[in-house]
């Protein structure tokens, strides 16, 4: 369980309270500056919260020591900058660093994660000579080799190709059905739809709705959200989102 009572950052963020249950993929939705990252990164430990907190399976997120963050969290940044040519098996190996697990089963998450990501053949490459889109799946590997039980994804899909958007999120979705609790921020509203049990909406800095998909993406909450008209069209593979302009 993830108990957040009255997490606050200055005016980034403001009194946001949430109780998720381990087990689930949660999307993290809202419009340009509404708190998604900001709200990740104070999960992670990456920023201070002026006020309020966070806890998960009884340890403070804001107080644990480095190795039992590293052990139960795994967060995966919206942007990562590359400055080494290393290849991509030792980012990997690096990846594993300080994790509870023998050498056994660090190799075996190695070439399982590897293989999940389509990166078996990219292995021995330098990660400065990779595509855009192929570097944001070697991020997603390196952030999710650990089998941390809380996951803490920023914008994974953006860069990727409509392929390995839908395989990323499989993934996520995967970990989330083993027993994670995955926190992932999303733009696209249909896939967040598709793949979440629950949507957090957030709206400049505050919680605007959390519940499950059918009740957040309500046509009220989402023009209050993101100032525009939604209409939601269902098929047999899932619903598509029709957005437009609010006319005075």
């Amino acid at each position: 369980m993830l108990e957040v009572s009255g997490l606050s950052l200055e005016s980034r963020v403001t009194n946001v309270n949430l109780r998720l249950s381990a087990g689930q993929m949660v999307g993290v939705i809202g419009a340009n500056g509404a708190g998604k990252s900001t709200l990740l990164k104070l999960l992670a430990g990456l920023l201070t919260p002026s006020s309020g907190g966070s806890v998960w399976q009884q340890l403070d997120l804001h107080h644990i020591n480095p190795s039992q963050r590293r052990q139960q969290l795994a967060y995966i940044a919206q942007q990562t900058l590359v400055n080494e040519a290393v290849t991509v098996a030792y980012a990997l190996q690096v990846s594993q660093v300080n994790l509870a697990q023998t050498k056994s089963q660090l190799r075996h998450y190695r070439q399982q994660t590897s293989a999940e990501f389509g990166l078996t053949e990219l292995l021995q490459r330098p990660v400065t000579d990779l595509s855009g889109g192929e570097l944001k799946r070697v991020q997603l590997a390196c952030g999710l080799i650990g089998q941390q039980p809380l996951i803490l994804a920023d914008e994974p899909i953006a860069s990727l190709d409509l392929r390995h958007q839908l395989e990323t999120l499989m993934l996520l979705k995967q970990r989330a059905d083993n027993g994670a609790l995955v926190l992932v921020a999303l733009h696209d509203l249909a896939l967040a739809a598709r793949f979440c049990q629950q949507l957090v909406l957030l709206h400049q800095g505050q919680l605007l709705a959390v519940g499950e998909p059918a009740e957040v993406l309500s046509k009220s909450l989402l023009q209050q959200a993101y100032q525009v008209e939604v209409e939601w069209v269902c098929h047999q593979h899932g619903v598509a989102m029709l957005p437009r302009l609010l006319t005075d």
